[in-house]
């Protein structure tokens, strides 16, 4: 495993694109680092940087304390999992395997002895003679992981490598990956748009906008500390509610955000943290506009004559509600999330 330093990176195309910005990351030896953000962020160029598929414009990138800029992607000791599996469809699953060894030069025997072990730990023992083709999904997906196992890398990289795969196999590889970085102990560092997958695979998260890393933490850290709106509404599922306020806040709402209402000029809520109450406790009331039965829970969408943005509201699983409905709900001041005209986020004490 190794550590991964990233200084000042810029990535500029020569059509004018400047498809990275600035990007300062550090990585620690071990760590699972998952790049998160909608598409055309940057997360898939930034990976390809690393692994020295695409050149850096300026900036710095080191790899063990070592500037690898200017080094080929095979002098990096990287092992790259994409997401269309790249696999040769003429060869077996152990000569998929073995290929890059055997490019290597190493012997017959210590290929055979690491591919047959990583075949036992990816459960793909009695799939060595096949070829891609008489594989499922998921299948290729742990022949092309145990492609880069074998070559026993400083660094795994892998570029939205459950796209193609069903939801209920996703959810399967996603804890198939986890268990084997850590068994593996190993740096990797995983791109993907599923802000899911982020969240339940990450030892950190880079959110990344436009060419820029927007936020660096934990999980929950992001989660419970948006920096931004952004970053605030990228993460989770439904989104946060973030509104712009109105130019005459009603009264109760500027006891909820004292003694910062004067600098907010957008705030968010997390659905979950709007519950249900009386017409007379209510701090919003909201016109039901859709619902959606999710069996374990109850979303319910609605608009509020105050603000321009309809929110979510998160209820239990057995709510019956109906649109045109009037739903009142109530949330405390250590729930709103609040953001300055510049986007940041206002700290506010306890949070």
């Amino acid at each position: 495993m190794a550590t991964v330093n990233i200084h000042a990176l810029n990535k500029r195309y020569s059509n004018g694109n400047h498809a990275l910005r600035d990007i300062n990351l550090s990585i620690n030896a071990g760590e699972l680092i998952v790049i998160v953000g909608p598409s055309g962020c940057g997360k898939s160029t930034l990976l390809r940087t690393v692994a020295g598929l695409e050149s850096i414009s300026d900036g710095e990138l080191y790899i063990d304390e070592q500037r690898v800029n200017d080094k080929e992607p095979a002098a990096r000791d990287i092992a790259m999992v994409f997401q269309n599996y790249a696999l040769y469809p003429h060869m077996s699953v152990f000569d998929n395997m073995a290929y890059a060894l055997k490019n290597r030069g190493v012997d017959k025997a210590t290929r055979t002895q690491r591919v047959t072990d990583t075949a036992r730990l990816l459960g793909l023992e009695s799939l060595l003679e096949r070829r891609p083709r008489q594989l499922s999904g998921g299948q290729r997906q742990r022949v092309a992981m145990g492609r880069a196992i074998v070559r026993d890398p400083k660094i795994f990289l892998f570029d939205e490598p459950l796209s193609n795969l069903d939801a209920a196999l996703r959810v399967q590889m996603r804890l198939e990956i986890r268990r084997l970085l850590r068994q593996l102990n190993t740096t990797a560092i995983y791109v993907t748009h599923d802000q899911v997958e982020a969240m339940t695979l990450a030892d950190r998260l880079v959110v990344m906008r436009d060419g820029r890393i927007e936020q660096v933490g934990t999980p929950l850290e992001l989660y419970q500390r948006p920096a931004t709106p952004f970053v605030a509404q990228f993460m989770g599922s439904p989104a946060m509610n973030v509104v712009a306020l109105p130019d005459t806040l009603a009264e109760h709402w500027r006891e909820l955000l004292a003694p910062h209402a004067s600098a907010v000029t957008q705030l968010g809520i997390r659905p979950e943290h709007l519950t249900e109450c009386s017409a007379n406790d209510a701090l919003l009331s909201l016109k039901v506009s859709m619902v959606e039965s999710l069996g374990a829970e109850t979303l319910v969408y609605g608009d509020s004559e105050h603000f321009d943005q309809p929110w979510v509201v998160r209820l239990g699983a057995h709510r019956p509600i109906s649109e045109g409905e009037l739903l009142h709900v109530n949330t405390t001041a250590q729930q709103l999330h609040l953001f300055d005209a510049s986007g940041a986020r206002i700290a506010r004490s306890g949070q």
